[in-house]
Formats: C-alpha cells, sequence, structure tokens
C-alpha cells in the first residue's frame, strides 16, 4: 500500500470538487449520478478503514477520520441531504466493519490496506472524471 499517493490522490480529488461550486461557469462537469455514487462509496470506504484502524491502534488514532472530516469540509459543508447522507455512509461502513474484524489480525490489516486502495481509486476515478485536466484554466501561451 502506497499511503502517500493515496493521499495525494484523494486531496487533489478534494480540493479540486471544493470548486465545484463554480463549476457551471468553469466548464468542470455538474454533479449527477454517478458522483454521488462515487462520493458515498468513498466516505464507506473510509469509514471502514477507520473501524479497523481504531480496532488496531485505539480510538485516538484518528488518521482516517480527518480523511472524512476533509471530504466533508469540501463536498458538503453546509448541513443537507449530501452531508447526512455521505456522514451514515462512514457511520455504517464503521459498524458493519468494526463487527467484522474483531481483532486486530494479518486479515484486519490487509483489509485496511485493500481499503486505502479502494478509496485511491475512487478519488482517482472522481478527480479524472469529474475534474478532467482538459477543462481546467490554462496559463498563457
Amino acid at each position: 500500500m502506497n499511503k502517500t499517493v493515496f493521499h495525494g490522490a484523494l486531496l487533489s480529488a478534494l480540493l479540486l470538487a471544493g470548486a465545484s461550486n463554480a463549476s457551471a461557469q468553469s466548464g468542470i462537469p455538474l454533479r449527477g449520478p454517478d458522483y454521488f455514487r462515487d462520493a458515498s462509496e468513498l466516505a464507506a470506504t473510509l469509514g471502514s478503514a477507520h473501524a479497523i484502524r481504531v480496532r488496531c491502534n485505539g480510538r485516538e488514532d484518528q488518521y482516517w477520520r480527518r480523511y472524512m472530516a476533509d471530504l466533508l469540509r469540501y463536498e458538503a459543508p453546509e448541513k443537507g441531504n449530501l452531508r447526512s447522507s455521505l456522514v451514515q455512509g462512514f457511520n455504517n461502513a464503521y459498524t458493519r466493519t468494526s463487527a467484522q474484524y474483531l481483532s486486530c489480525d494479518n486479515r484486519a490489516i490487509e483489509a485496511e490496506a485493500r481499503f486505502a486502495r479502494d478509496g485511491q481509486d475512487i478519488s482517482g476515478r472522481m478527480a479524472t472524471h469529474y475534474f478532467p485536466k482538459d477543462t481546467r484554466k490554462r496559463g498563457p501561451n
């Protein structure tokens, strides 16, 4: 697992997504059902990774939860349906995964790595699909 690559992709997706409020003016695709599916899937993946991290390192380890906080800050800063849905997806995945992994063993550690790879894939897909490079403003030629 390459956490640095995952973090870079996730933060890129989150930072670019923060520009989504200006999407109509900048040519960035509007949010649609695929976007909401991906954002929900990312929230659930972060919740699952967080459950294992807490199981292995204790409640003070908020590593994946901080990424969820960033997702909320950029994608759903105001109270509303999207924010509620993302929080619910994170919490439900956390609960499910906590019940599934009762100890911090190799299986749990491998699962956290798998969740990290899945999150990297989702955030990369979001960045590529919703914020393609050819829609970004270019400097003078």
